[in-house]
């Protein structure tokens, strides 16, 4: 059987736009919400000319109807018959109108995120795919309670979990991959960060995870985000709190993006040791353009020169993302320049090479199709498998997300639809590696 393979939103770049500041009077929420309407509709009824149409000219010069399309098609493939469009939210900043939108299909929902500008362009969309639960009840068992927190500045959602009857427990704090997601990572019908929680808390490790800023709050996006801006800052303060309030012996675990971002994590915050689920030391530029050509070469609904010209353009803009340069101010592949070049500072392949001495654990999965064995895992392996407190452990048949792979002889998002679980001795390796 052929392979068919469609990547995720957490890593497709042409998914993120992010919003523009412009004058200082926003669209009302009468104005943008009905915008917004039209514009989901447009985009379930695969109108992408009419969407495309509408971008601001500083977004028409990013991304056109076909990478439109392709973006779209690389979440709402799997999710099935259109139902119908709700829990509409309406936030506005700097001029800038942001209107949020869960549409409901058969199989999920996705979350449209569309902004504006004062002349009813739009200025940023993004896609994601809608959580099961709007509000998180905290969970107490006999073995772990959970309660609710506020971390940083702006008050980010967060869930502290801790065992019962067992003083003096090492705390994990829990990193995403990128995209924005809840902070229990959820994916389709998968909660991969709340599985873990609840799976070390009853071996005796604490954890805390916390929402994405701008799934929480998306009016904060601004056309020089950077890394610090969409999660570092809040993952710091997370830690601060973890400190001060469950434990002084402090654990990160990063999955995919969060993976790649642990190490300096672990790093500038003297942290006792470091997880990567599905990591890099990859640019992710790298990855984005691996993960476009394997997509692409099984996607039967772009003829082979709209594929080329599709590859053209992100071998171009990967070209232009190494090119980047401190004074660069333009955005690469629908992403600010300050976005790439602040991905520079996780600095992963130095930290854990020269930097970081603390115990730090790679797990991979062999059925991943996001995050690759050879091009990744391997190429890890092959420069730090020499270091003494670096640790390496592949599972079998486990993907993205390390659960089993319920499509065999088939790599696509579609495995994200139907409800898994991260394996018993996935958590027990983890909590094995924290305890020693």
């Amino acid at each position: 059987m052929k392979k068919t393979i469609r990547f995720l939103s957490l890593v497709l770049c042409v998914v993120m736009l992010f919003t523009a500041c412009g004058a200082k009077t926003a669209l009302s929420k009468e104005q943008a919400v009905k915008l917004a309407d039209q514009d989901v509709q447009c985009l379930v009824n695969r109108n992408f000319e009419a969407v495309a149409g509408r971008f601001s000219e500083k977004i028409a010069k990013q991304v056109d109807a076909a990478a439109l399309r392709q973006a779209w098609d690389s979440v709402a493939a799997t999710v099935g018959d259109f139902i119908s469009a709700t829990g509409i939210n309406y936030e506005s900043k700097d001029g800038i109108a942001v209107v949020t939108t869960t549409a409901e299909f058969e199989n999920l929902g996705i979350i449209i995120t569309l902004s504006y500008d004062n002349n009813g362009k739009i200025a940023g969309i993004w896609f994601n795919f809608a959580p099961q639960d709007s509000i998180y009840q905290p969970v107490d068992t006999e073995l772990f309670t959970e309660q609710s927190v506020l971390i940083g500045e702006y008050e980010i959602k967060g869930v502290v979990t801790t065992p019962d009857n067992i003083t003096d427990y090492p705390v994990v704090v829990l990193v995403q991959g990128s995209g924005q997601s809840d902070f229990d990572e959820t994916i389709g019908a998968n909660k991969p960060f709340k599985e873990l929680a609840h799976g070390l808390a009853e071996k005796g490790i604490a954890s805390i995870r916390i929402n994405k800023r701008l799934y929480q709050k998306p009016v904060l996006s601004h056309d020089k985000l950077t890394i610090w801006d969409e999660y570092m800052d809040d993952i710091y303060a997370a830690i601060d709190y973890a400190k001060t309030n469950v434990s002084e012996n402090v654990y990160v675990i990063g999955h995919s993006q969060g993976a790649m971002s642990a190490p300096k994590i672990a790093l500038d915050n003297d942290l006792k040791g470091v997880v990567m689920m599905a990591g890099t030391i990859r640019g992710l530029e790298d990855v984005v353009l691996d993960q476009n050509a394997a997509a692409l070469e099984a996607m039967d609904q772009y003829s082979d020169k709209e594929k080329k010209q599709i590859m053209k353009a992100t071998q171009d803009g990967v070209d232009a993302v190494k090119a980047l340069t401190e004074e660069s101010t333009e955005p690469v592949l629908g992403i600010p320049a300050e976005y790439w070049l602040s991905l520079r500072e996780l600095d992963g392949e130095n930290i854990l090479k020269n930097k970081l001495d603390v115990p730090v654990l790679v797990l991979q999965g062999t059925a991943d199709f996001q995050v690759y064995m050879d091009k990744d895992y391997e190429y890890m392996k092959s420069v730090l498998g020499d270091k003494e407190n670096i640790t390496f452990k592949a599972y079998d048949g486990l993907n993205h997300l390390f659960m089993p792979q319920s499509l065999p002889g088939v790599a696509d998002v579609a495995e994200y639809a139907a409800e898994n679980h991260i394996p018993q001795y996935v958590i027990s390796d983890i909590a094995d590696f924290i305890n020693r």
